[in-house]
């Protein structure tokens, strides 16, 4: 192919462009300088080429990692290396009552539960109902405080519904009288006024009631108070504080917290669950230390609080009976104030029970409600004295498709890399420099793209390994003789590139006859699925550092992996443009010392036609 020079000129035109020699200095200068630019438009192609290659390279690292993560991988559900997947045998019942699956170990037959006398439980620990001292209005000492407060507003939250209540006349002087029956009635008024009252099966009830203690009560709600603006002496006339509420706030510092028993002077506060050791300041919120708890999996207990119920509860993660909480309180009185000791009265509302079941008229006690019996996983839902038939048959369709879809992506897989080492190759095209593509059409310049990528890894030996170890794993892998021609499943050759073909008859009597041996195959510790794990993971493996990756990774990365520029194509790709920056300077060198010669040419010229003008006129003179 003829190239043509995708450059733009590197040329400011630093002189005079001819105007006395009448030559295109320009075109001059641009044609003097062809070889350079030439060079630099070879090492842009073959920047562009790699770049195709390692385009190339990727498609097949792609192909290889999606196989591998659908039918090698340990979190796939269609892993072939694992033995369930190989599980034909599938169980059914009609009843609600379980719920019922196969392991590896599972035999065709039947299982009866006869019943299910009780499901294991949890064991629970729930703090009494109140952990919270509560809100209640304080009468003030004086008349002249009460008056002070005429007018003054309080804002309450109630769930979320924030509203600002006055302090009328008349509870100022209820406040005056120093009697709670008196306030109280005002003060039911207030807030009665404010967030209305709801019907009860026929029954009218206030949203928020103040008992004789002046306390404010909203049962399965939360009640907040709140200063308006900056005034927060009404709140402490009444002893209220900001943000002081009915119910624990999570988010709030402990400190801070208004616990029916109060915390003790402890900075510290230390406790153990199951063995497990815990430590929080006064300044930790209660969510965190939910947070910390329920994350601690040796712990195996989860922590909660009911804001409705104001209870705290502590629920073993492990069923069954026995003695699965033990907590010991060892600096501190937070588990006290939180309800959860013995000595703040901590109610043991549920005991961890045994699931019991009759299987086979024979009685069984399990601490889960998952019951594995014979290769059979039993979940129990509920308790019953219903016979329950669970039915045990062998059905391979399900994993039948999955072979044969192992069997057609792995053709896909191999199809991609031979044929990209049997591509043709047009060696007259080169990839297209910028001025090149400004004279065609979109399509020409995808025919021509596309011909300049075809073949670029023809006959790459990296690639032919990696189809020859392929089809050499397929061919030779087998267990106790027994391989994927027994299973009906053959190669069509070299003419097609290696591609697998099955028989399903013979696929079909296999799968009914010899389960164990398809296992075998696919699981064995040498078998197919372990080997061909291992040959794919050579080549495609990111991990450590450059030098000791895949074969294809280290040829040409992986995208968003530290690859992607740590691989031997970006390695040339580099070195190209640090040469193609060197011959660009070196291209305005020529350029400059070009245009300073023709320069001078020019001002000789110049020089010399003005001479010949004088001397021309000199001689017109003498003639004269």
């Amino acid at each position: 192919m003829t190239t043509v020079n995708s450059l733009s000129s590197l040329s400011a035109k630093t002189g005079m462009s001819g105007l006395a020699s009448g030559m295109d200095t320009e075109e001059l200068v641009k044609s003097m300088t062809e070889t350079s630019r030439q060079r630099i438009l070879k090492q842009q192609q073959a920047v562009q080429t790699l770049q195709w290659k390692q385009t190339g390279y990727r498609s097949v690292t792609s192909s290889l990692k999606g196989f591998q993560s659908s039918y090698l991988d340990l979190l796939s559900k269609t892993n072939f290396r694992s033995t369930s997947f190989f599980n034909t045998i599938k169980a059914n019942t009609t009843s609600s009552s379980v719920g019922v699956s196969t392991t590896s170990t599972a035999t065709a037959g039947n299982l009866v539960i006869n019943k299910i006398s009780q499901l294991a439980t949890n064991q629970k620990l729930e703090s009494a109902a109140g952990i919270s001292k509560g809100m209640a209005i304080t009468i003030p000492a004086t008349e002249a405080e009460a008056d002070a407060l005429l007018n003054k507003s309080i804002s309450f939250n109630l769930d979320g519904k924030v509203k600002a209540i006055t302090l009328d006349a008349a509870f100022v002087d209820a406040l005056k009288t120093g009697e709670n029956t008196n306030v109280k009635g005002e003060l039911q008024r207030l807030l009665t006024n404010a967030f209305g009252t709801y019907d009860d099966s026929g029954i009218t009830k206030q949203r928020i009631t103040v008992d004789d203690n002046l306390r404010l009560l909203a049962p399965g709600s939360q009640i907040t108070v709140n200063a308006i603006g900056e005034d927060e002496a009404t709140l402490t006339a009444l002893g209220l504080k900001p943000q002081q509420s009915t119910k624990l706030l999570a988010y709030k510092e402990i400190s801070t917290l208004n616990f029916a028993t109060p915390l003790d002077d402890s900075d510290t506060f230390k406790f153990s669950i199951n063995g497990e050791s815990f430590e929080f300041d006064k300044g930790t919120s209660i969510s965190k230390i939910i947070s910390k708890v329920n994350n601690n999996t040796k712990a195996g207990v989860t922590l909660s609080y009911s804001s409705v119920t104001d209870q705290f509860s502590i629920t073993s993660n492990t069923s069954g009976a026995g003695e699965n909480i033990n907590i010991t309180e060892t600096q501190g009185n937070l588990l006290t104030a939180m309800g959860l000791t013995e000595e703040s009265g901590v109610v043991e509302t549920v005991k961890g029970k045994d699931a019991i079941l009759t299987v086979d008229n024979q009685q069984i006690v399990r601490s889960s409600n998952t019951v594995e019996i014979d290769g059979v996983r039993i979940e129990l839902k509920e308790t019953t004295n219903e016979e329950i038939n669970i039915t045990l048959k062998h059905d391979a369709t399900e994993l039948k498709e999955h072979i044969k879809k192992f069997v057609e992506d792995y053709n896909a897989m191999l199809d991609l890399t031979n044929g990209l080492v049997k591509e043709k190759k047009y060696s007259d095209i080169a990839p297209l420099s910028d001025e090149q593509k400004g004279d065609m059409t979109e399509t020409q310049i995808k025919q021509w793209e596309d011909k300049a990528k075809s073949g670029l890894l023809r006959a790459d030996r990296i690639l032919i390994g990696l189809a020859s170890k392929l089809q050499s794993l397929i061919a030779s892998s087998a267990v106790e003789g027994f391989s994927l021609y027994s299973m009906g499943i053959r190669t069509t050759g070299y003419q097609n590139n290696g591609k697998l073909e099955i028989n399903e008859d013979t696929l079909d009597k296999v799968l009914e006859e010899k389960g164990a041996e398809i296992k075998a195959l696919f699981t064995d510790e040498n078998g197919l699925g372990n080997s061909m794990n291992t040959l794919i993971e050579s080549y495609v493996k990111t991990s450590g550092s450059q030098g000791s990756r895949g074969i294809l990774v280290e040829a040409a990365g992986i995208e968003s992996t530290r690859s992607a520029e740590e691989n031997n194509i970006n390695d040339s790709i580099k070195r190209s443009n640090k040469m193609i920056e060197t011959l660009k300077r070196r291209l305005e060198s020529q350029e400059s010392n070009l245009w300073k010669q023709f320069t001078a040419m020019e001002s000789a010229l110049n020089q010399l036609n003005s001479q010949s003008a004088i001397l021309a006129q000199f001689s017109a003179n003498q003639n004269s």
